[in-house]
């Protein structure tokens, strides 16, 4: 009897060892996969580009002779006054009006596809929702180079070297009488949608003025 357990007990034993031998060529071959895996490099993935790196942003606003970036509220009555220069006062001397959206964009083409929508106090055109159509909410498409000139303006614009900034034009007025902060109160919003190598570029940017 205690001869059969011992017999039952060394096959047991063997058939052990064999499946671990077995097993190990695969822990080691799953091991040595996961290590492989590990080394990949991980890729990049890039926004608003396409192929040559064409990007563009819309940055913010020309609001007369004070500049303000995407998600800016102007309120203080400094900003109010450098607004309409004012010298420190809310109300400025008589002066050319200007409103400007400014876009930071690289290798775009001039004939490259662009559409635009905006709003500002005092427009008739509203801002779209993104669930919206494109073509059914934004202005009809247009060459680059006719919606946007390169930023030259010297006043109202993007802090810094003037390199790749482009603007476009929403408004502008002879006022004789001299502008009141308070007149630019209200929310401005610019979109920009343009077609670059098959990709759709588009960027938003809204400012609120409350002097």
């Amino acid at each position: 009897m205690r001869k059969g357990i011992l017999v039952a007990t060394v096959l047991a034993l063997s058939l052990a060892l064999t499946s671990a031998a077995a097993a190990a060529p695969v822990a080691r071959g799953a091991a040595a996969h996961i290590a492989k895996k590990k080394k990949k490099k991980k890729k990049h993935h890039h926004t608003t580009t396409s192929g040559g790196g064409a990007t563009m942003t819309v940055v913010g606003f020309g609001l007369n002779h004070l500049y303000a970036a995407n998600g800016t509220t102007v309120s203080s009555a400094a900003d109010c006054s450098t607004m309409v220069q004012g010298n420190g006062y809310p109300d400025g001397p008589p002066q050319n009006i200007y409103l400007e959206a400014y876009i930071k964009a690289t290798d775009i083409p001039g004939s490259s596809e662009v559409q635009v929508g905006e709003e500002y106090p005092g427009s008739d055109d509203t801002v779209r929702m993104a669930s919206v159509a494109l073509q059914d909410t934004l202005s009809p498409p247009i060459p680059w180079s006719q919606a946007f000139d390169p930023s030259t303006l010297g006043f109202g614009t993007p802090p810094g070297s003037q390199k790749d900034i482009f603007r476009g034009g929403l408004f502008s007025e002879d006022d004789q009488d001299g502008p009141s902060a308070s007149d630019f109160d209200g929310d401005y919003s610019y979109e920009v949608s343009v077609v670059v190598g098959g990709q759709t570029l588009t960027s938003t940017a809204d400012v609120t003025v409350n002097c």
